[in-house]
């Protein structure tokens, strides 16, 4: 079997001999190689990349050149540069059999050096995070929450909004979850490593320094970013990217799975943190929700107007019926309040 295969090998033309060597690097780049071709790769590897750190300089490309004309001279007897001994004033006709062993060469090479790139690369990667344990969780239940972060970011939670830590980042990557509610990050900058944040339905946000908002509750059909302060960069599990500036924000729509950006006045979505909720253009659930969040009552509408977009804004010292009037009169409504709810109604009824 062994002569059999040397034999083979022997009939075989360097033109042929550099295209199975093409076949080969080709396929070893896409992952379709077998063991056994894997393990001559590699060990040719060794061989002919003994350095695992390296990088393509011009002292490197020297090097490659001198090599290759110490190769050419080997093989043709010619010198080829400006220190050659001999003067060609003529021009040199390689055989197609020298020109082929040339691109058999140069085609393990540059083989060897992309598989070399791409598997750093992959090793340079930061470690996926996703399922590893959370190591440390920030939880605000009624009240805000204000904490410093591992490495040096502020951040406000509103109530109801649990933030998390995994197991081994802040070291090598900056990521957190937001698993749930409202937060106000300022995020102190750090062009080595990228903040990130996870929220629900594999929407990400990622930014150097900046401060935005992210609301994202589980009661409400959407979540939404806001910029304050530098720029932002949002991206959905399918691929979509926004990117935002500014009193811009990005609104994903669970249900539809869209990404939209649109204008805002982001400091006024971010007034909470001071006790106030300013509500622009807002559906009916969020103002729900938010008086629930406030006031602790169910927010109920009897035969609830067909258009209602919601623009209101109440703080801390609001009281119950006066948010309730204000609601009422806006859109021509009566209504009576129980222990736990604010129940509206249209006048005539």
């Amino acid at each position: 079997m062994t002569e059999k295969r040397q034999n083979l090998r022997d009939s075989l033309s360097a033109r042929e001999k550099a295209a199975i060597t093409r076949d080969l690097f080709e396929r070893y780049r896409n992952g379709e190689t077998t063991p056994e071709e894997n393990a001559i790769i590699e060990s040719l590897e060794e061989e002919l990349i003994p350095e695992r750190e390296f990088e393509i300089t011009d002292s490197l490309m020297k090097e490659l050149d001198r090599d290759t004309k110490d190769f050419i001279f080997k093989e043709t007897g010619v010198m080829v540069g400006d220190n050659s001994p001999v003067n060609i004033s003529k021009k040199y006709i390689l055989s197609p059999a020298f020109i082929g062993s040339i691109a058999g060469i140069l085609l393990l090479i540059i083989g060897l050096f992309f598989v070399y790139q791409k598997r750093t690369h992959q090793e340079s990667l930061p470690p996926d995070l996703t399922n590893a344990p959370i190591s440390r969780q920030y939880i605000s239940k009624k009240d805000i929450e204000n904490i410093t972060l591992p490495d040096g970011s502020q951040v406000s939670l509103n109530s109801g909004t649990t933030l998390s830590l995994r197991k081994g980042n802040m070291d090598v990557t900056r990521e957190i979850w937001l698993e749930e509610g409202e937060v106000f990050f300022n995020i102190k900058k750090d062009e080595t490593k990228p903040f990130m944040v996870h929220l629900r339905e594999g929407v990400t946000v990622q930014v150097l320094g900046t401060s935005f908002t992210i609301q994202s509750y589980k009661e409400l059909p959407f979540q939404e970013i806001s910029v304050v302060s530098g720029k932002v960069k949002v991206e959905t599990s399918g691929g979509e990217v926004l990117e935002l500036l500014p009193d811009q924000k990005a609104t994903y729509l669970e249900s539809e799975k869209t990404l939209t950006r649109s204008n805002e006045n982001s400091a006024l979505k971010s007034a909470w943190r001071t006790g106030t909720i300013v509500l622009e253009n807002a559906s009916v659930d969020e103002l729900c929700f938010r008086v629930r969040q406030f006031y602790g009552k169910v927010l109920i509408f009897e035969h609830q107007p067909e258009t209602m977009s919601v623009n209101i804004s109440f703080d801390r010292n609001t009281s119950t019926e006066e948010i309730s009037t204000e609601i009422a009169v806006l859109y021509g409504l009566s209504y009576r309040i129980t222990n736990n709810q604010i129940i509206f109604s249209p006048k005539d009824l």
